[in-house]
């Protein structure tokens, strides 16, 4: 990397962004590259400055190119832009590797803009703030009447934000305290961690990161307070009051027939069903927390009936990256170069392995595609 010289400035955050990202701490890059670790932190924190050798000898490390660290980073991500789903919870490596995931993530979406049509974001609005578990309720009932979905089930909660502008993903590594996660700087992302592989949990999650990008808007949230309304916002987005009381059939046993059927129906987990019915009333205290007991009890913690839920497949970036693919005569290389990163890295922000997508890749030609396909 002798004398290369690139068109913007040295950026030292980019350094801590790739180690982050690699899972890597401040002492195993110093060990790796026979430096000591106040020394790397300085680097991190702009107080000193890497010679070439030694950049190239970290990139090579952190698997990124050496262009990587002169690359303008999206912006700060703060405890207002980003949702934990665990926040109280996990801890802090956990959380700054996730928030240095969602920095990557928002640069290959800013990439893949320059050549892609992405839908509008279209999320509500809320007029006011959110105190009273009859707001939430009121709340989620206005997100079903803004798109639109009637008092039926949901088909796919997937589509449904992402069709609204949101792109939804898995983040590999990121460790299994952080449940779910959510960000709203300049277009909604919603992550989940990869080891959840309940198809009704996953749809509460996405429903209650939409909770948070609804009603959370420029709030702090990981409270008790946050995270009670984000849940109940998923109960009864999914799980529209009038319909679920007309359906729960109450009596002096509980009918676990019904709630198979009520779970294939709405998707969403027998729990979900029975969290949603004390919610609303419908069971007491203590008939709420036998059933939990019984159904951990025999089910243990995934439903064996988790069948009755198709599992939804994120469909957005995977459309973006196949389009950027094919419509503009690229290859997986190609993408790999303009983010500056090795494949390895690029995977830990997708759910799935980008060299799958190799198939999809074009002969590079001399020949100018003039069509320009749009998601």
């Amino acid at each position: 990397m002798k004398n290369v010289k690139f068109d913007n400035e040295f950026i030292s955050y980019n350094i801590k962004l790739a180690r982050l990202i690699s899972g890597l701490t401040l002492s195993d890059v110093a060990e790796s590259v026979g430096k000591s670790k106040q020394f790397i932190h300085q680097l991190e924190t702009g107080i000193k400055q890497p010679t070439d050798e030694l950049l190239e000898t970290i990139g090579t490390l952190l698997r990124v190119r050496p262009q990587f660290f002169y690359a303008p980073h999206s912006s700060v991500l703060d405890d207002e832009s980003v949702h934990f789903r665990s926040n109280r919870t996990a801890k802090q490596a956990s959380r700054l590797r996730a928030k240095a995931s969602i920095d990557l993530f928002m640069r290959l979406i800013t990439l893949l803009e320059d050549y892609l049509t992405f839908p509008d974001v279209d999320f509500p609005s809320l007029s006011k703030t959110v105190e009273t578990a009859g707001d939430v309720e009121q709340a989620a009932e206005y997100t079903r009447n803004y798109w639109q979905l009637g008092f039926g089930p949901i088909s796919s909660m997937t589509r449904l934000v992402e069709r609204s502008g949101a792109v939804v993903t898995f983040f590999q590594g990121v460790s299994s305290d952080v449940d779910a996660l959510s960000s709203v700087i300049k277009r909604p992302i919603i992550v989940r961690n990869d080891a959840k592989d309940s198809p009704g949990r996953l749809r509460f999650d996405i429903a209650h990161e939409l909770g948070h990008l609804v009603m959370h808007e420029g709030i702090q949230t990981g409270c008790k307070l946050t995270e009670s309304q984000a849940n109940r916002f998923a109960s009864a987005l999914l799980l529209p009051k009038a319909a679920f009381i007309k359906e729960f059939k109450v009596g002096l046993r509980m009918d676990w027939r019904m709630l198979s059927e009520l779970k294939g129906r709405w998707g969403v987990s027998k729990a979900a069903l029975l969290y949603r019915a004390r919610q609303l009333d419908l069971l007491t205290e203590a008939k709420y927390t036998s059933h939990i007991i019984t159904l951990r009890k025999y089910e243990a913690k995934k439903e064996k009936d988790d069948y009755l839920i198709p599992m939804e497949r994120f469909e957005l970036i995977v459309n973006a990256l196949q389009n950027y693919l094919s419509a503009y005569n690229k290859t997986v290389d190609d993408l790999l170069d303009e983010l500056y990163v090795d494949d390895v890295v690029l995977n830990q922000i997708l759910d799935f392995d980008i060299n799958s997508l190799r198939s999809v890749e074009s002969p590079h030609s001399n020949v100018i595609p003039f069509s320009r396909y749009k998601i």
